[in-house]
């Protein structure tokens, strides 16, 4: 109960309240309304009085009204000593704000309606101050919706340009603004200035001219300063004259045959117009136009080669617009044209050009036309220049050929020169009629044999050709006498017997006369041709030769060669050839050791007597042995299986003489002495080595060991590879017989690009345990191949063969390519370095031809184990291998 009745008691306060405000309303409704404008879609500040009347009083509530709405449509309440806003969502809703920290405090409406205009009262309750009320006149400023342009005949203009119109024409437009709030006010502008301003709507009416181009109007609208003014821009579009049309230069002289550019330009006219060219009544369609890029100047290019037709006809350029009444404009001018000169060669008065005889005076004029004039004239013949001399005058434009010869007949010109140049005039061809001549004087010689019937040709020069011909015959027996078969200018002659060889005349007539002198064809007896003189045979392989032989006479007519080759055994036809010339290379002969050739000439009456040679060819190389017949064949493979056969000789030599000096040495349970015996033995070798090293060539030597590396040569110190003293002393020695090197075959190619081989001196130390074996795989290997050979090969060679012949090369040997020798039983412990010297045979390469040779000394001059020492062997064999 108690709180019922407080809250009647607060109800009451309000009330009375209510009622004071109400009273205090009434009061202030006399007082004045503050008038506030906003734009359509902006924000509108309302101001409100908060400041209490009473010192230290506070704002208890505020509340905002509209007219038309009986409830407030925004409240402000602190009472709860809380802010609390409250806004009528169906007026204002979240549009409103009320803002306190503002002096005077402001309701805050945004995005602002048209239904937002009214009139505002703000009530302000305090504590203790009593309530305050302030009334506000909201307008909303409303722009107009749209602009409406009308041309003159009223009609509604819609598009950013208008027209065109032609220049001068006059224009009338309308600009209403549609809607709004307050009323706007309308106004035509042109740039900056003013044209027409009015309230709603506005016109104006102007002329075209050309300082208006472009001509930009713009309508605008205002309804108040704060608010930005709704336009509309409009473009007139003009057409315009051209200022002026010119062909730019004026007026000037061409040059005939020349190429030029002519410029018409049109200046200021809209739409650029289209420029024609005309020369008289005839449009030149040889032109180009260009455009600047402002549009302004429209420029028409012609090319054109004048003529000398063309001077003084008038060229013009035309410029016209389409769609635009009066608007050709034109310019032009006479031309005037220069050229080079233009001579006319012609016949002097009363001369036939059909009908100049030789001998008759010809007279050639030139007239010439020229601009500007000719300064020199002067004539060619046949492109060279004309000058007087025997019989030929000229003058400044006239040439006079007097007794004119058929010399004298060609094209004539005339050459004419000014400033410009120089100008010729057509060929005139001067035709000079003439008797015939016949064109070899001296005769003509035919040969022909019994029962030939030969074609005769009577040719003769003449201007015009002869119409007929006469053919008669002369001998040393026979008088003069006809040939009635035929009037042209070719005879069939025949000789039957001996009495018609002689001469054979003729004479051509044609319309200026009868040939004075006649041609002659002298006709003589003809023959088989002779036998070739002599043949010679040269290039002879085993299957190719050559032969050229010398030919005979060839009986008066043209002859040719024929070849005829047989094999001598068993008279087989092996070619059968004819030419020319006589000469040719016969091939693919092969499988006979001789051929006979016989060589004839003949012609169109016979051949000759042969002529008869006998060819003996090569015979292939080849090889044979005693049992079984092997074929050896000199190749890139067998010079190298002769250089590897040669280095294992001299590789294996050294290796055998090092391990017998090694297992001779003492050991080391022997008594010094024997050590310093063998010691001193070697140092007497050794003395002995360097003595003989300045008496004989280095080749004599086999214990010097080559360091050449380009060619194989001896060294100037040797050191002995078996000592001569002590080998047999030891049981080992039996095991290291020597015995003797010859040649072994290895699969190695030499070629030119090879390099020479070189050996150093073997060190004992590392020499490899093959050679410490009783036999070494090279001896075993040469065995092999020593056993296939026989060693007595000469019953295997003809007798005039069986002699050796030094520097042979393989090619040509027949038999016995390495020349083997049976060699002795050697004793390793009587074996001495002059002996062992002579059984080594020495490999030489040289690069430079591909050519390797063997030196083999004659091991029949001395016997191992007979005592003599170093002994020079008189003769030495050496066979050279030439690579191919």
């Amino acid at each position: 109960m108690i709180k019922i009745r407080v809250a009647c008691l607060v109800m009451f306060a309000v009330l009375q309240r209510s009622a004071e405000s109400q009273q205090d309303v009434i009061i202030e409704e006399s007082s004045s309304i503050e008038s506030i404008h906003a734009a359509l879609g902006r924000a509108a500040e309302l101001p409100c009085d908060v400041t209490p009347a009473i010192a230290h009083d506070s704002v208890a509530l505020v509340i905002w009204y509209k007219q038309g709405h009986n409830t407030p449509v925004y409240t402000f309440d602190t009472r709860d000593g809380v802010d609390t806003h409250w806004s009528d969502p169906a007026t204002l809703g979240s549009r409103a704000s009320f803002r306190t920290s503002t002096t005077p405090a402001l309701l805050v409406l945004t995005k602002i309606r048209p239904e937002d205009s009214g009139q505002y009262r703000c009530r302000v309750d305090f504590i203790k101050s009593p309530t305050k009320n302030t009334r506000l006149n909201l307008t909303v400023l409303i722009p107009p919706e749209r602009l409406v342009i009308l041309d003159q005949d009223g009609e509604e203009f819609r598009g950013g340009a208008m027209g065109p119109f032609d220049e001068g024409t006059r224009v009338n437009l309308t600009c209403v603004a549609i809607g709004g709030r307050p009323a706007a006010r309308v106004s035509w502008w042109q740039s900056h200035a003013l044209l027409a301003n009015s309230e709603s709507r506005a016109s104006v009416s102007f002329t075209l001219q050309r300082d208006l181009y472009p001509a930009t109007l713009t309508c605008q609208a205002v309804t108040d300063p704060s608010i930005s003014p709704l336009s509309e821009n409009i473009t007139i579009d003009m057409n315009l004259y051209p200022l002026w049309v010119r062909i730019i230069g004026g007026a000037r002289p061409l040059v005939a045959g020349r190429a030029v550019e002519i410029i018409c330009q049109a200046v200021g006219a809209r739409p650029h117009p289209t420029i024609s060219w005309w020369k008289g009544a005839t449009r030149l369609h040889t032109i180009r136009e260009k455009i600047s890029p402002d549009g302004n100047v429209t420029s028409s290019i012609l090319s054109i080669i004048p003529t000398v037709e063309d001077s003084g006809r008038i060229i013009s350029c035309r410029s016209v617009q389409q769609n635009l009444k009066h608007s050709v404009r034109e310019d032009g001018w006479k031309m005037e044209i220069q050229h080079v000169p233009i001579p006319k060669l012609k016949l002097g008065a009363n001369l036939d050009p059909d009908n100049i005889m030789e001998g008759s005076d010809v007279y050639l004029d030139c007239d010439v036309r020229a601009r500007p004039d000719h300064d020199h004239v002067y004539f060619t013949y046949n492109g060279v220049i004309v000058k007087g001399s025997g019989g030929v005058l000229v003058s400044r434009q006239s040439l006079v050929l007097q007794g004119v010869s058929r010399q004298r007949a060609g094209a004539y010109v005339c050459v004419a020169r000014n400033s410009l140049g120089e100008g010729s005039s057509d060929p005139l061809h001067l035709d000079v009629k003439f008797s015939p001549v016949c064109t070899k004087k001296d005769g003509v010689a035919l040969r022909a044999a019994r029962g030939e019937t030969m074609s005769i040709k009577c040719d003769v020069d003449a201007n015009p050709m002869p119409s007929s011909f006469r053919w008669w015959f002369n001998s040393s027996t026979y008088t003069e006498r006809e040939l009635t078969s035929s009037n042209g200018h070719a005879y069939d002659y025949r000789v039957n017997s001996s009495s018609e060889y002689g001469w054979v005349q003729c004479a051509g007539t044609n319309s200026v006369g009868r040939q004075a002198e006649p041609c002659m064809f002298h006709i003589l007896p003809a023959d088989r041709p002779s036998a070739v003189q002599s043949c010679d045979i040269s290039n002879v392989t085993h299957e190719c030769f050559l032969i050229e032989c010398n030919p005979g006479y060839d009986g008066g007519l043209a002859q040719e060669f024929m070849l005829q080759v047989f094999i001598v055994e068993n008279g087989a036809l092996i070619t059968n050839r004819t030419g020319v010339a006589a000469q040719w290379r016969v091939c693919n002969v092969s499988g006979a050791q001789s051929v006979r050739v016989s060589v004839y000439a003949y012609n169109r009456v016979g051949h000759s007597e042969p002529h008869t040679v006998t060819v003996g060819l090569l015979e292939h190389p080849q090889r044979h042995t005693g049992i079984s017949s092997v074929s050896v064949q000199l190749s890139a493979v067998l010079v190298s299986v002769l250089c590897a056969v040669s280095v294992l000789i001299c590789v294996g030599t050294l290796a055998t003489f090092a391990l017998c000096y090694r297992h001779c040495q003492p050991r080391s349970g022997e008594k010094p002495e024997k050590a310093k015996g063998r010691d001193e033995s070697t140092k007497d070798l050794l003395e002995d080595k360097s003595e003989a090293k300045d008496e004989k060539h280095s080749d004599t030597n086999p214990d010097i060991i080559p360091i050449e590396t380009k060619n194989i040569a001896v060294t100037e110190t040797a050191q002995p590879l078996l000592s001569h003293g002590h080998c047999c002393d030891r049981p080992i020695c039996d095991q290291y017989v020597v015995r003797p090197m010859q040649y072994h075959v290895h699969p190695y190619n030499i070629d030119a690009n090879t390099p020479s081989l070189s050996l150093e001196p073997l060190e004992l130390s590392y020499l490899p345990t093959e050679y410490r074996l009783p036999h070494d795989k090279v001896y075993e290997d040469w065995l092999r191949y020593k056993n296939a050979l026989p060693m007595d090969t000469s019953n295997l060679l003809p007798p005039h063969q069986l002699t050796p012949q030094p520097n042979s090369i393989y090619s040509s040997i027949k038999r016995n390519p390495l020349k083997l020798v049976k060699m002795p039983e050697l004793d390793p412990c009587r074996l001495e370095v002059s002996n062992y010297q002579r059984y080594s045979p020495s490999l030489q390469l040289n690069p430079e031809n591909n050519t390797a040779r063997f030196n083999n000394t004659q091991m029949n001059e001395a016997q191992p184990g007979n005592g003599n020492e170093r002994q020079q062997v008189p003769n030495e064999a050496s066979n050279t291998v030439t690579q191919r």
